[in-house]
C-alpha cells in the first residue's frame, strides 16, 4: 500500500509538471502557419514573371509573384522527375543517394530521412497530398489525406501521338472543357482540403501535371498561340552553338534520356526533319496557360484562411525543359534551360513584388518549410533555408549543385555556370553577358582561376551511379 501511494504521488507530480509542457505545445501549434506547397511538372522559365518567352501566358503565377518574392535564379538539383522530387521531399542531394535518373540503379542507397509530409503529420499538422508531388505515386503515410494524379481525356483513336519512346511532338487540342481535365479536378480537391476547418495547422502539397507530356489540353488554350505567331528560342547568329561544346556535351544534347533514338534521329533532328518544332512549342505554351488557369483556381481559394492562421504559399517546378535550345528537347541535361525553374514564396512579412537574384534550388525547400512552420531545421537537411533572403534579398548564398548522373555536375552561381562531365570535359558560361550559354569559356586560359574556384564546389564524394556514356554507347553510337 505504501508503494502504491508513493507511485500515485509521483504520477501526480509528473502530471503537474507536464501541464505547462502540453500548454506550451498547444500554444505553439496555435501559432504555427498553414503551408501550401505547389509543384508544377516540367515547367521551365516560360512564365511571364521570369521572361523566358515573350508570349508566355501565366497571369496567375505572375500574380502570385507580385504578391511575394520571386527567386529569379532558382534551379533544380536533378533534371528528371524521380531524382528531383525524391531529393526535395526528403531533403537530401541526389549525389548522396545515387538517385540520379528516373531509371533506377540497383546500388542506389535507400532514402533514410522522412519526407517533409511525414514529419509534419507526425508533429501536429493536418497533411494532405494531391496530384504528382512524388514520382511514381504518393507513398502511404498514416494520417495523411491522399489524392493521386487524376486521368485526362485522350485524343480520338488514331490521333494520339504520345509515347514514352516517341519524340515530344504529342501535342493535341482536345475537344473537351477544362472541367474534364485531371488538373482541374485536382484544384477542386485541393480547395476542398483547404476549406476544411481543423484545430491543427495545415500542410497542403499539390502537384499539377501539365505541362508534362503529353502536351494535350483543351483546344481553347491552343487558340491563344496561333502557329503563325510562334517564336522559337533564340539561336546564335552565323555560328553553330555546338562548335565550342565538348563531344560529350554534343552527344548529351542528342540523347533521348535513357531511350533509343528515332530511327537514328535525335529529338531535335526529328522535329526539324518533320517540321514539328513550332507545333510543339504551341502545345507546350498552351499547356502552361492551361495549368496556370487551374493553379489560379486554387490561389483564389487561398486568399481566405478558414482557420484564421497565417499562410505561406510556395510554388516551384521540378525542373526545366528544352524546346530546341542547344538542339536539345525535354529534360536530361544540366544547362540553363533544363535546370532553371520558377520559385515563388508568398507569406507573412514577405514584401510584395520583391525579387531575389541569389542562387537557390529545390534542396532548399525542405529546410525552408521547416523554418516557416517553426520547427528546428533537422541536421540531415542538405539545403539552406531561404528565410534570410526573404528578409534581405541580397544576403549571399552558396552556389547551386545540379547532377545528371555520377560525375556530371553543374555549379551555378549568381553570374556563372560551370559544368564538368564524367569524361572530364567542361563548359563555362558568364551569364552577365551570355544568358543563352552560347560562348563556352572553359578552354580560355583567362578564366582558369574562375574554373578552379567553381570546381571546388563539385562534391568529391558522389554516390556511384549509372553513367550517361553507357546510354550514349547503347542508343546513340550504334545508330550513328
Amino acid at each position: 500500500m505504501k508503494n502504491l501511494r508513493i507511485k500515485q504521488q509521483l504520477n501526480t507530480i509528473l502530471a503537474f509538471l507536464l501541464v505547462p509542457l502540453f500548454a506550451w505545445q498547444a500554444h505553439a501549434d496555435d501559432h504555427r502557419p498553414d503551408i501550401v506547397f505547389i509543384i508544377v511538372d516540367d515547367l521551365n522559365d516560360w512564365v511571364g514573371c521570369l521572361g523566358g518567352h515573350p508570349d508566355a501566358q501565366s497571369p496567375n503565377i505572375d500574380q502570385l509573384a507580385s504578391r511575394g518574392m520571386l527567386f529569379t535564379q532558382a534551379y533544380c538539383n536533378s533534371p528528371q522527375c524521380r531524382p528531383s522530387r525524391t531529393s526535395l521531399n526528403h531533403g537530401v542531394y541526389p549525389f548522396k543517394t545515387g538517385t540520379y535518373f528516373n531509371a533506377r540503379f540497383p546500388k542506389e542507397s535507400k532514402i533514410q530521412t522522412p519526407s517533409m509530409q511525414q514529419y509534419f503529420v507526425e508533429n501536429g499538422f493536418r497533411v494532405a497530398i494531391g496530384g504528382k508531388v512524388f514520382h511514381g505515386g504518393t507513398p502511404k503515410i498514416e494520417g495523411v489525406a491522399i489524392q493521386n494524379r487524376l486521368p485526362d481525356p485522350r485524343p480520338p483513336k488514331g490521333k494520339d501521338n504520345f509515347g514514352g519512346l516517341k519524340p515530344p511532338n504529342d501535342g493535341y487540342p482536345l475537344d473537351v472543357k477544362d472541367e474534364q481535365m485531371g488538373d482541374y479536378k485536382l484544384a477542386q480537391w485541393a480547395i476542398q482540403q483547404w476549406e476544411q476547418v481543423t484545430d491543427k495547422p495545415v500542410f497542403l502539397s499539390v502537384g499539377f501535371y501539365r505541362p508534362h507530356r503529353p502536351l494535350q489540353v483543351p483546344k481553347q488554350w491552343f487558340e491563344g498561340f496561333p502557329l503563325e505567331s510562334i517564336k522559337r528560342p533564340a539561336e546564335p547568329q552565323d555560328q553553330d552553338d555546338w562548335n565550342d561544346m565538348p563531344l560529350f556535351a554534343r552527344q548529351l544534347a542528342r540523347t533521348h534520356a535513357h531511350k533509343p533514338l528515332h530511327n537514328g534521329l535525335s529529338d531535335h533532328e526529328f522535329m526539324v526533319a518533320n517540321k514539328q518544332w513550332n507545333a510543339t512549342i504551341q502545345a507546350y505554351q498552351a499547356s502552361v496557360a492551361f495549368v496556370d488557369q487551374q493553379i489560379g483556381l486554387l490561389l483564389k481559394a487561398l486568399e481566405e484562411n478558414p482557420r484564421g492562421r497565417e499562410t505561406y504559399i510556395v510554388l516551384v517546378s521540378d525542373h526545366g525543359w528544352h524546346l530546341g535550345e542547344k538542339k536539345h528537347w525535354c529534360k536530361g541535361a544540366i544547362w540553363e534551360q533544363t535546370t532553371h525553374i520558377p520559385f515563388i514564396v508568398q507569406g507573412p512579412g514577405i514584401s510584395a513584388n520583391s525579387r531575389c537574384s541569389q542562387p537557390v534550388s529545390l534542396i532548399d525547400i525542405y529546410p525552408s518549410l521547416f523554418d516557416f512552420a517553426g520547427f528546428d531545421i533537422p541536421h540531415w537537411a542538405d539545403g539552406q533555408s531561404i528565410t534570410p533572403q526573404l528578409k534581405a534579398p541580397e544576403t549571399p548564398r552558396s552556389p547551386v549543385i545540379s547532377s545528371y548522373g555520377e560525375a556530371n555536375t553543374s555549379i551555378r552561381t549568381q553570374h556563372w555556370r560551370y559544368i564538368r562531365y564524367e569524361d572530364g570535359s567542361e563548359e563555362l558560361y558568364d551569364h552577365r553577358i551570355d544568358p543563352n550559354e552560347w560562348d563556352n569559356l572553359a578552354a580560355n586560359s583567362k578564366f582558369s582561376e574562375t574554373k578552379k574556384r567553381l570546381a571546388k564546389f563539385i562534391p568529391t564524394d558522389q554516390h556511384a551511379g549509372l553513367k550517361v556514356q553507357k546510354w550514349i554507347e547503347q542508343f546513340q553510337i550504334k545508330s550513328d
